[in-house]
């Protein structure tokens, strides 16, 4: 009988356990964008590693990795392919805007909630709409109810077509691949994170750095021979920490957010906070 994949995921995170020491953790509360900052994967890393952004065979060796990625915790430093490269970098950090403008269900919710596509068109509607990703993102859009959601938002009336795509739902479901997915046995809500003062880095990692625009090269301009160079977004979301089991509990006994919290009963409740039912319910 095969060994199930699930038994090997599950012996996988549970060997993980103490595999970071408190140090690995407790430094610069700016997680850096460094890929040693957490054991690497096993095995033939070197294939991972010497893929470059126009490599002929980048996606399909990236989705190779897709599973060992999210299963492991692993912390690779490849950015797995999305249909949409989405720059955090430009929306966090240029444009200043809150983690829960889009992941709104955070700080009410067990997940952080996946923006729906009428959530970006709230902006992209109008918004650098010469863009070709944006283009993209409209195609999605469209495919979905477009502007039957629009007028319905804003008061306009409609007609049966539109009430009808209107029904269908937000706009087609961008088919992101996840960077983060914990097993099953894992109950882990957004919500109490977030009551409790945690910041989104701490687990996620500077996310307002990621996608930022690289200078790639598109061609050459036959007249002069120089390159024709543009910025694009080359790695969409790399994976900053392991979220493995030892890692929260590191967080868990030393997190100041505690302390404020709990005050006097901080102790009573650091011990609640590594009793295996707070998490494996």
């Amino acid at each position: 009988m095969p060994f199930p994949r699930f038994t090997a995921l599950a012996l996988l995170a549970l060997a993980s356990v103490g595999c970071l020491e408190a140090s690995d953790v407790s430094g610069d509360p700016a997680i850096p964008l460094d890929t040693h900052a957490f054991p690497m994967p096993p095995g033939n890393t070197d294939q991972v590693f010497a893929v470059t952004p126009d490599a002929a065979d980048r996606d399909s060796v990236l989705n190779s990795e897709y599973d060992y990625q999210i299963g492991s915790g692993y912390v690779t430093g490849v950015a797995l392919p999305q249909p949409i490269a989405f720059p955090h970098y430009t929306h966090a950090q240029v444009l200043g805007m809150e983690c829960q403008y889009c992941h709104s269900e955070a700080r009410k919710s067990k997940h952080s909630g996946i923006p729906p596509v009428q959530t970006c068109m709230g902006c992209h509607k109008w918004a650098m709409t010469d863009r070709p990703q944006i283009q993209e993102l409209t195609k999605f859009w469209e495919r979905g109810q477009g502007d039957a959601w629009m007028k319905a938002a804003y008061g306009g009336g409609l007609s049966d077509e539109e009430k009808a795509l209107l029904a269908q739902g937000q706009g087609e479901t961008l088919p992101w691949k996840k960077v983060h997915d914990l097993p099953d046995f894992v109950h882990f809500a957004h919500k109490p994170h977030i009551r409790a003062g945690v910041d989104c880095t701490e687990c996620h990692g500077q996310m307002q750095l990621q996608g930022m625009p690289e200078k790639v090269q598109v061609g050459i301009d036959h007249q002069t021979g120089d390159a024709i160079v543009e910025n694009h977004v080359v790695n969409v979301n790399i994976r900053e920490t392991t979220m493995q089991m030892g890692w929260c509990i590191d967080c868990h006994a030393q997190h100041p957010t505690v302390d404020k919290n709990y005050g006097d009963k901080a102790d009573l409740r650091r011990a609640e906070l590594k009793d295996c039912w707070t998490c494996h319910k």
